[in-house]
């Protein structure tokens, strides 16, 4: 698989700016931004006070004093918004700049495939700095290729020699780059599916975007609660299905067919027609034959393994 690139244009960039940004996504966030280094991307959600998800960001130090929230658009206005309100005397500000950066999701089969100017950091979760300001932000992958995002400031005088270089890539197809976050088992949250889900329903805690170790945010008790008084109910599986799926789209279950038994969370469509999905299910039910899509009646769904245990961790 030769490199490929594909912009990213149904993602956002919100920017906390000032000395104390990272306060602010300490006091409201789900991850540990205290003595964070640049080399590295965290991924975060914000809660309200029921512990429900309403964004789920990868958060990436763009400047000094300056950190870009990475999001998916539909919910970014919201986001702002709400983070807004926590600035009080703060020395911070925060804006949408998805129009000053540039957004690229990168995919290759090996980071051989790279050419050296945009070599991957070596882990996923890694930020690497390349010519003119621009940043590889490594993902992780279920096999053994290498995904990045690439984000470059608009205006810089390297951008255009970037932008021709990626221009000159194979394109990559904006289902095909969904395909791969699916199948990493990385959820994210869209308008349709705002505050469904505690964190550890999206296997958040997995995934790195919650630490158990920081101070209070708002929803703490409820995750902390349901990490460690075993009360969680619900995970999310990697599922396939012959039919189309959207967020937020009912999925039932032959031992219970009278309510849903979870949602859809993201889907994508494969080569071959088949599509793929993480879907937030009843753990008593995802792994026992008979999950349909919408109703008994629907489309039949399979689970498959993801990339990591959903064992709790020690």
């Amino acid at each position: 698989m030769p490199l490929s690139s594909c912009p990213l244009d149904t993602i956002s960039v919100l920017r906390v700016s000032g000395p104390q940004g990272a306060d602010l996504l300490q006091a409201q966030l789900s991850q540990d931004f205290q003595h964070w280094k640049p080399e590295e991307a965290r991924l975060a959600a914000l809660l309200n006070p029921q512990g429900r998800m309403l964004a789920d960001f990868v958060a990436v130090q763009i400047g000094p004093e300056q950190i870009a929230l990475l999001l998916d658009a539909s919910i970014a206005a919201a986001a702002l918004q709400r983070l807004r309100m926590f600035v009080l005397r703060l020395k911070c500000t925060l804006d949408d700049v998805s129009a000053q950066w540039a957004r690229y999701g990168l995919l290759a089969a090996s980071a051989d495939d790279y050419p050296a100017e945009l070599a991957p950091p070596a882990q996923p979760w890694s930020v690497r700095p390349i010519a003119g300001g621009a940043l590889l932000v490594r993902l992780p992958q279920a096999d053994t290729s290498v995904r990045c995002m690439l984000l470059a400031e608009v205006g810089q005088p390297a951008l255009a020699g970037l932008g021709e270089r990626l221009a000159g890539l194979p394109p990559l197809p904006a289902s095909d780059w969904a395909l791969q976050g699916i199948r990493a088992g990385l959820p994210h949250l869209v308008a349709a599916t705002q505050q469904m889900f505690v964190p550890q329903m999206l296997n958040f805690e997995h995934i790195g975007g919650v630490s158990f170790k920081k101070g209070c945010y708002p929803g703490q008790e409820v995750v902390a609660r349901s990490q460690y008084r075993g009360t969680l109910k619900r995970r999310t599986y990697l599922v396939s299905g012959a039919a189309a799926m959207l967020p937020a789209q009912e999925v039932v279950h032959t031992a219970d067919p009278g309510q849903p038994c979870g949602v859809v969370v993201n889907a994508a469509v494969d080569a071959d027609g088949i599509w793929w999905a993480l879907a937030e299910l009843k753990i008593a039910l995802a792994e026992q034959p008979g999950l349909y899509l919408g109703s008994i009646g629907g489309p039949a769904l399979q689970v498959h393994a993801l990339p990591y245990a959903l064992t709790a961790p020690d």
